[in-house]
């Protein structure tokens, strides 16, 4: 025992106390109070006055109410005879609600917000946790989920697999060639290239979203078209009435430039802006091709069949740094595809992506997204406005959704009514505020940190984050801001529009914009107003073989006379 305790003794000479018998020892000095809730004088933040009164509440609340009672019993159950998708690219849930306060307040309202219907959409590819805006589009468009980067392709198609592309039993259908099948008119209007993922799986099958030119098929060739040549030549891209975006640099050669002088970059020589006009020349069809704001506004609706714009080689510029004079807006281009679109009795499909959304979140330029978002808050406001003056809101299905997420955050506990793109709180350990809204990873990282480590104080920044190429703050270095995997929102409104209400997989849209318009497959699901159209449609014809028939009968009967 005695042995024990001198070894005991030695060993606490040289080591002293286990750390978990220890007595613990303050040696800093804490630090001074720096959070402004440290202060003893503080005093909390007031919301609005009206606020206050719990009545405010309690009439708000049962007016909305109200709103969705009226709703419930009053079901749109007609055929939606036109369908209008808009697809904001990236437009995230913490995207909309930085943007309500980004345009004035926490309480203000998008107008697709508006809707009377929403709900949650599951965003994933079949082999990607986070998606891309390809595969997206296949869930959307198509009803089918599919590989990431691929287009209009099932999962049967890896990505880069030219052969099996190819396949057609591989291939996937949009509710833009079924729209067209049953002859109603279809249109495309985005701000990104037309060529790009979401716009491209309307019209194109390819086994990569980059296949946009000649240029980037694989060196083989093997069959395969790219995406700028079938929106020209292919079976849905040739008979859109409407297709309006950027991407000029997809149609035409290199070594020429297009009605902007910006370059093009086809290795084939071919001018497939000049193949467009001579096709729609040989239909006898009236088209315009136009490159500017004013050769859109220059369109008169009852004279022009297809109309074709390409408004920038790349993506059409950031609303707060584009020459508007020169570059229409979405809104704009969205009016201009409806006025033709309006002119078809059976009715028409228009896909409208606002998707400078997502190139802005890739840069971390929370400004420019927030400001992207209301572009396509005025574009859905335009389309309403047009639908309801012309009396056809009651057999209009709108769709506002998301095809993916982002990383960013709205995060720390900023007073109500703080400067949505400024710091709103304060870290207690590094003794700096921080910004509200924030990214998971991007190249901003180097903007905001020190390369030996320590954020870069937020304060020396304020004079510069309302400018539009600032970039908001990023955890982790990454050389482009990553999509979200988070679920997106469905906003609806018009024919079986409450069919959008819930949480579902993403493909599910795509059906349930197919079973409201009265279009795809035989088997499909069929609502008895769709059976009620078909049966007319039926009646119509036989009631028109008839008619011909008997012509015919009397004309040979007159002939014989004769």
């Amino acid at each position: 025992m005695k042995l024990i305790c001198v070894l005991f003794a030695i060993c606490l000479a040289v080591h002293g106390l286990p750390r978990n018998l220890a007595p613990t020892i303050v040696t800093e000095v804490p630090p001074e109070p720096t959070h402004p809730m440290d202060d003893p004088n503080w005093v909390p933040p007031t919301g609005p006055t009206h606020e206050k009164d719990r009545e405010y509440w309690l009439a708000t609340g049962q007016n909305r109410l109200r709103q969705q009672i009226a709703h419930g019993s009053d079901l749109n159950l007609r055929v939606a005879k036109n369908v209008i998708i808009f697809i904001g690219d990236g437009l995230s849930i913490p995207t909309l609600a930085a943007t309500r306060v980004y345009m004035g307040g926490e309480e203000q309202e998008l107008s697709f917000e508006r809707f009377p219907h929403a709900g949650l959409a599951k965003t994933y590819c079949i082999n990607y946790q986070v998606s891309d805006s390809a595969c997206t589009a296949a869930a959307i468009l198509m009803g089918v989920k599919n590989n990431y980067g691929t287009i209009g392709v099932s999962g049967h198609v890896p990505l880069h697999n030219c052969p099996l592309s190819l396949l057609e039993s591989n291939r996937l259908t949009s509710i833009l060639a079924y729209a067209q099948q049953d002859g109603r008119s279809t249109g495309i209007v985005t701000n990104t290239r037309i060529t790009h993922a979401t716009p491209a799986v309307a019209y194109a099958a390819a086994g990569a979203r980059y296949w946009e030119d000649d240029t980037e098929l694989p060196a083989t060739g093997g069959g395969c078209q790219d995406i700028a040549y079938q929106l020209v030549h292919g079976a849905v891209g040739q008979n859109l009435t409407v297709a309006l975006g950027g991407g000029s640099r997809h149609f035409y050669p290199a070594g020429t430039v297009d009605g902007n002088g910006e370059a093009g970059r086809r290795q084939d020589g071919r001018n497939l802006v000049d193949e467009w006009i001579s096709a729609m020349a040989e239909r006898e069809l009236r088209a315009r091709f136009v490159h500017d704001r004013a050769g859109l506004a220059a369109i008169d609706a009852g004279q022009v069949d297809r109309l074709f714009g390409l408004f920038r080689a790349n993506h059409m510029s950031y609303h707060l740094l584009a020459d508007q004079s020169r570059e229409p807006s979405l809104a704009e281009m969205t009016a201009s595809a409806l006025q033709l679109l309006k002119r078809n009795d059976r009715g028409f499909v228009l896909l409208v992506e606002g998707g400078t959304i997502d190139p802005a979140h890739h840069a971390n330029l929370a400004r420019l997204a927030l400001d992207e978002t209301v572009e396509l808050h005025r574009a859905v406001e335009q389309a309403v406005s047009l639908m309801e003056t012309g009396g056809d809101q009651q057999e209009t299905l709108m769709l506002v959704t998301a095809d993916h997420s982002h990383t960013l955050t709205i995060g720390g506990y900023p007073v109500r009514g703080n400067d949505i793109l400024s710091t709103g709180d304060f870290s207690r350990l590094d003794r700096m505020p921080f910004f509200t809204l924030t990214y998971a990873n991007g190249m901003s990282y180097f903007d905001h940190f020190y390369e030996t480590g320590g954020r870069r104080n937020p304060a020396d920044m304020v004079d510069r984050h309302h400018e539009p190429t600032f970039t908001f703050p990023a955890a982790v270095p990454y050389e482009d801001e990553t999509h979200g995997g988070d679920d997106v929102a469905v906003f609806a409104r018009g024919p079986w529009s409450h069919l959008f209400s819930g949480l579902y997989e993403q493909h599910v849209i795509g059906h349930g914009l197919l079973y409201a318009a009265c279009l795809g497959p035989e088997e499909f699901e069929r609502s008895e107003a769709c059976r009620e159209r078909i049966r007319g449609a039926a009646s119509t014809t036989t009631g028109c073989c008839w008619i011909a028939l008997m012509l015919s009968s009397l004309f040979l009967v007159w002939r014989g006379v004769g």
